[in-house]
């Protein structure tokens, strides 16, 4: 049955009256909202932006100081250098070998400026600096004065902490035109000693390192952004103001000293100019990040954009009425086309929920959220999570292998689906066994999942082991990826989250020793954490001395031992060992190049001293590519050998290797038998071997005394008159300087160290 006309007319009247005066209100109570709040959203987005900045600003000092204190402490730990610190009174040989070790610890790092080494008791300040001043300044002649006032009241600063200050530089040879430098300071000593005086090693960073992070502005960006401490003092330079001055009783930075440690944002009046201030909480220096944006950069198109919104929202209504006027019957009569878009928008508006819920998850694995249960309850409810936030948890890292050829084969937008994929595998399996879990992609081609089993600890470990295997087994089949999975401990509630989190990442970085496609348990990270590992310095003064004789494939067997140890302790102990093996190589190179003839080209791929974690290569894979870099060193000092055609330097090497027992040979007896002169075979031997025949008989000697030390229990006399040392007050010296202990000490130690595990001994890496 058909509906009157004159009925329709009537309900469509009604349908397109409600209509008319919806979108009115609409556009109206909408162009008023924005009209009474553009203000305040502009400030908001300046506030979240600047804020991001400053973080990443934050992440820059602390990286500054952690490297810093890191170049320190190795300074510290040095042998060589340790000279410096321990004896008023070195020869000049001693000296400028200590101080050449410093300009390589230097030379390291673009952003160090200068390194001082203070011997509290010559009050002696050896240095190394890019500037042409001498190495060694008594404490009244050195330049920089306050640095010295500084050590005698050491007890006053803190160790390894930034001081930021002046570098009075004014009339030093080579600097003309610079009077001082801005840098931070930090200081290594002994904290423990009661001694008014200490030794210390200073490193004096440029401040450019941090500023360039802070503000890169030119002088006419109105923005200015700077760092103050706690006393209101600027410790970085900003283009209107110098470092170290004091802008406390400046109203705005009163105003932040006042408040409380939390970050925020005002308006306030900054030289005459009213401005945005936004200001970071302290870091652990104590430091606040500050940007002052004139109100006017923010706030330049907001008026503006008043007008135009207040004109395109009349605009919008008048042609609303037009189109609603011409279309409403059809929109009437098109109901269930409207019902059927309705569905859509569920739809769209579920999707929404899946992404807020995705976005929390990673809030609360990050720990950027609430973590009591009664909030996460709360939030578990609303976003459909099926886990209790009062129940045990554990969190499972799943990590795409091969990350950059993942990245190379797939888009982004490729990669996003196929991750997508891999939580879809993750939940169903865990909701087809019954167990309560929950998904997120957190970035970087990287998934967690939350889950919650009830069981014993152990029981559960194994039942964990499985999933993570089931995983890996699903997303091969069906995505045709490789995945790690890191499980973490078993933690009391949501409140461990975070740590639990923190957890499965750190334990992530072992996939270097286990490779793709494995399962890393937490459990076994924590324990190898407990073991403390001894980096075998000897082993690697050997290495460095087979290197320098040439002999490759003992260097390439030594490397492999001392990598290869690393896989039974912690990822920090494998970086560790990488970066002291990669500095020794780089210096052994350093020296071989210097002593090289001129016309001849050394090249040797230099390896990065400090690896970051990475998903591209194995320790197997590193080891691999080391192995063919040596195998390039070796085929250059073969073909080095090959060139000259000459093997005096090997005769002369077999001539000492029978002979090194009697004491009475000697350089000049050497060139009586070969009928040469004495003085053309050290320069030979020299130039094919890098050292001396001295040094190389004194080398042969000093192995086959090892040798007797370790294997023999005859007394140490008669070892010495065995190996050729005919002069038992010289053994002893020369025993001493060259291996660091006397020969009872070597014999004890080096029985000891075989008889409880078999290792050399070495220095310890937290």
């Amino acid at each position: 049955m058909k509906m009157p006309h004159r009925k329709v007319d009537r309900y469509f009247g009604k349908f397109f009256s409600v209509m008319v005066v919806t979108i009115f209100l609409t556009i109206s109570i909408l162009s008023i909202i924005l009209y009474m709040n553009f203000e305040k959203i502009a400030l908001s987005q300046s506030y979240d932006q600047t804020m991001d900045n400053l973080a990443q600003t934050t992440q820059e000092a602390s990286v500054m100081a952690v490297t810093a204190a890191t170049f320190a402490k190795q300074i510290h730990s040095d042998q060589n250098i340790a000279n410096l610190l321990n004896f008023p009174d070195l020869s000049a040989q001693d000296i400028d070998s200590s101080i050449r070790q410093l300009t390589n610890y230097r030379e390291t790092s673009p952003f160090i400026d200068s390194i001082y080494v203070y011997n509290a008791e010559s009050r002696t300040f050896y240095i190394t600096s890019d500037m042409s001043v001498p190495s060694v300044f008594s404490e009244a002649e050195f330049y920089d004065q306050e640095l010295s006032a500084m050590l005698q009241h050491v007890n006053d600063y803190k160790t390894l902490m930034p001081i930021p200050r002046k570098l009075k530089i004014d009339g030093l040879v080579g600097n003309i035109a610079e009077r001082e430098r801005d840098t931070y300071t930090f200081l290594l000593y002994d904290t423990l000693s009661k001694k008014p005086r200490k030794n210390a090693v200073v490193v004096n960073i440029k401040e450019t390192q941090l500023q360039k992070h802070i503000d890169g502005s030119l002088t006419n960006d109105p923005t200015n952004t700077f760092l103050i401490d706690e006393n209101g003092t600027l410790v970085t330079n900003s283009w209107k103001t110098p470092m170290l001055t004091n802008l406390k009783g400046t109203p705005y930075i009163d105003r932040i000293l006042r408040g409380p440690d939390d970050s925020g944002y005002f308006a306030a009046e900054v030289d005459h100019v009213k401005s945005l201030v936004t200001y970071s909480s302290p870091d652990y220096l104590g430091w606040r990040y500050i940007r002052i944006v004139p109100y006017s950069v923010i706030s330049r198109n907001i008026d503006s954009m008043r007008i135009k919104t207040l004109i395109v929202a009349g605009a919008i209504l008048f042609a609303g009425l037009a189109i609603s006027s011409l279309l409403s019957r059809r929109i009437f009569s098109g109901l269930n086309h409207k019902l059927s878009r309705l569905g859509k928008l569920e739809t769209e508006q579920r999707e929404s929920v899946q992404a807020m819920r995705s976005e929390y998850l990673r809030s609360l694995l990050n720990g950027y959220t609430q973590m009591n249960a009664g909030h996460a309850a709360a939030r578990f409810e609303r976003y459909g999570i099926p886990l209790d936030p009062a129940q045990p948890v554990r969190v499972l890292l799943i990590l795409v292998d091969d990350h950059l050829l993942f990245v190379n084969r797939y888009k982004a937008e490729d990669r996003k689906l196929l991750l997508y994929g891999v939580l879809n595998i993750a939940q169903e399996l865990f909701a087809a066994a019954g167990i309560p879990a929950a998904a997120a992609d957190i970035g970087d081609e990287q998934a967690a999942v939350l889950l919650q089993m009830s069981g014993e600890a152990e029981g559960d470990r194994e039942r964990c082991r499985d999933y993570a295997a089931w995983i890996q087994t699903a997303v091969s089949e069906y995505l045709k990826l490789s995945v790690t999975v890191s499980s973490s401990l078993s933690g009391p509630g949501i409140e461990a989250v975070h740590a639990l989190y923190q957890q499965a990442v750190e334990a992530s970085y072992t996939w270097v020793f286990s490779g793709a496609g494995s399962h890393i348990e937490a459990e076994e990270v924590e324990q190898n954490k407990t073991k403390r590992y001894e980096y075998p310095l000897q082993k690697e003064k050997q290495m460095i001395d087979e290197l320098m004789l040439g002999r490759i494939a003992d260097v390439r067997q030594l490397f492999r031992e001392i990598i290869i140890d690393t896989a039974d302790y912690t990822y920090i102990s494998y970086q560790f060992a990488v970066s002291h093996l990669t500095f020794a190589l780089q210096n052994a190179l350093r020296i071989i190049r210097q002593h090289s003839p001129s016309n001849e080209d050394w090249e040797f791929i230099n390896l990065h001293l400090y690896m970051p974690h990475s998903r591209a290569e194995t320790m197997g894979q590193f080891i691999e590519r080391c192995m063919s870099l040596f195998d390039q060193l070796e085929n250059q000092m073969n073909e080095r050998k090959k060139s000259r055609q000459d093997e005096l330097p090997c005769r002369i090497k077999k001539i000492l290797d029978e002979r090194y027992a009697d004491p009475n040979l000697s350089l000049d007896m050497l060139a009586d038998e070969l009928g040469m002169s004495a003085t053309y075979l050290g320069r030979v031997f020299k130039q094919h071997t890098l050292q001396t025949i001295l040094g190389y008989i004194q080398e042969v000697r000093m192995s086959r005394v090892r040798e007797l030390l370790l294997h023999t229990d005859a007394p140490v006399g008669e070892i010495a008159e065995r190996a050729g040392f005919s002069n038992s007050p010289y053994f002893f010296k020369a025993f001493k300087k060259y291996n660091g202990v006397t020969p009872a000490e070597y014999r004890r130690t080096g029985r000891d160290r075989t008889d409880e595990d078999g290792v050399e001994s070495g220095i310890a890496a937290e």
